[in-house]
Order: C-alpha cells, then sequence, then structure tokens
C-alpha cells in the first residue's frame, strides 16, 4: 500500500508524475524521499498542475475558522498555539482533512519542511484494509457507519457535508473527522463514539501503518481513501517541526 521513492538527480519526471496518479487511482500512499531537497514548493506546485494533471484546491480554514485561499498551508509547532492540533506537539487521531466539504480534494501533498527530533510519525489506516478489519469486528458498526447520514461541518457553514461516513458508491470512500461531526442527535453520538473508540484500539494493531517523514521528504496520499493522524513530538522551540499542505482534486 505504501511506496517509498527516493528523488536523485537528474529525476524520471514522467515516472515521478505516474506514482503520483497512481495514487488517485488506487489509494495508496507515497513517500517521496529527499523531495523538497530538488523541488521547491513552487516547483512542486507546477509539477503537480502540469505534469500530472491535477487541481489546486486553495479552500483552507484559517485559525477564525474562515476560509483563506492558498496554495500551501502551514502546520508547525507553536506553542501559544497549543489547544489547536496544527500547531501542538501532541498526537492526531486517526482523520480526514477536508471531510466538510461536500465536493473534497483527492490528493494530500505534504512538503515535510523540518522534522522534529523524535515522534512525529504519520499514522496510516487504509480504507480497504479498515472495511475488512471492521466486518471481521463489529458487522454491526460497519453497516451503521455505510448507512447513517451525519452532517460534517466546520466555520460558520458556509461548506458543510450531509454523507455516510462511509460511502461505498460509486466507489468506497470515507469522511471522518469527529470533532467537527455534528452529535446533537443521540444514535449519531453513540456511533462517532463507538468508531472514535474503534480506531483508537485498532491503531495500536499491525492494521494502522506508521511512517517516519523525515527533513526533506514529501508525502502524498488519497485523502478519502486513507484515514491519517500523526504520533506526538519532542519539541520545546517554536517551528522545530513544520511540514506545508496542499490539496489537489483530480
Amino acid at each position: 500500500m505504501t511506496k517509498i521513492l527516493t528523488l536523485t538527480a537528474p529525476t524520471n519526471m514522467k515516472l515521478l508524475a505516474d506514482e503520483i496518479k497512481n495514487v488517485g487511482k488506487d489509494g495508496g500512499v507515497l513517500v517521496i524521499r529527499e523531495g523538497s531537497r530538488l523541488f521547491d514548493k513552487g516547483h512542486w506546485a507546477k509539477f503537480l498542475s502540469e505534469e500530472c494533471g491535477l487541481n489546486l484546491d486553495t479552500r483552507q480554514y484559517n485559525l477564525s475558522e474562515k476560509i483563506e485561499h492558498a496554495q500551501w498551508w502551514e502546520i508547525s509547532y507553536q506553542p501559544d498555539k497549543q489547544t489547536v492540533y496544527a500547531h501542538s506537539n501532541t498526537r492526531h487521531p486517526l482523520h480526514n482533512d477536508n471531510s466538510w466539504f461536500s465536493d473534497p480534494a483527492e490528493i494530500n501533498f505534504f512538503v515535510m519542511e523540518k522534522q522534529a527530533s523524535a515522534g512525529g510519525e504519520q499514522s496510516i489506516y487504509p480504507l480497504e484494509r479498515l472495511i475488512l478489519d471492521l466486518g471481521e469486528d463489529d458487522p454491526a458498526l460497519l453497516r451503521d457507519l455505510q448507512s447513517v447520514e451525519v452532517t460534517i461541518q466546520k466555520g460558520d457553514g458556509e461548506y458543510f457535508h450531509k454523507t455516510p461516513i462511509i460511502r461505498m458508491r460509486p466507489e468506497p470512500n470515507i469522511f471522518w473527522n469527529y470533532y467537527r461531526t455534528i452529535k446533537s442527535d443521540p444514535g449519531i453520538k453513540r456511533l462517532c463514539d463507538a468508531f472514535f473508540a474503534y480506531l483508537e484500539k485498532r491503531e495500536t494493531s499491525s492494521s494502522v501503518e506508521f511512517i517516519q517523514c523525515r527533513s526533506g521528504d514529501c508525502l502524498c496520499f488519497h485523502d478519502q481513501k486513507v484515514l491519517h493522524g500523526r504520533t506526538a513530538f519532542t519539541a520545546s522551540q517554536p517551528f522545530e517541526r513544520m511540514l506545508f499542505q496542499s490539496m489537489w482534486k483530480l
């Protein structure tokens, strides 16, 4: 499921483009070692657009939960903003990044500018494996995740998404953010709590993979085919860990 590609100069650009496009087709995960040492963010944006045929989705929520339009979004350790996941050094639970959009970008592209001295691995749970696990462990929960419609919303409601958490047609996709799913209905709250607890348990199993992106690496995956998170990391000074994220539509 996870493929590691190490960039060297000169780089086979067609091979690189094909590997990124394959992420959109098969829902895999691509680690590009040394990716940002050869190419800066501007070059990557041009490459993803012109060589991979992807379309940039600039919609990003700022700390005030208002939409801003930007090519890259900074995720960095900032001790004065510890209450926000993007700027804390705490563990991030498994989630999707754009589940509150009804028309989300599929491709998530990270550039690891600076990795922490310890910790900060990406946790990866492929949807295909998750469905198999749920089918064996809790078929009733799987049925509810596929049939119960929830509303996922961030900000003032300009964008929101009404959907089953796991949608099987026209192809399997997952839309999951525990903290952004409206849980005013007791049944939906029970469903979300049960799924959150299930993911917490499975995160310590072999079903979830952990990837250590080093400074200079890039990471690319299909946002609706993979749940992702992050382990806690060691940091005491601002910006000891920093990555940049962009989102792309197929």
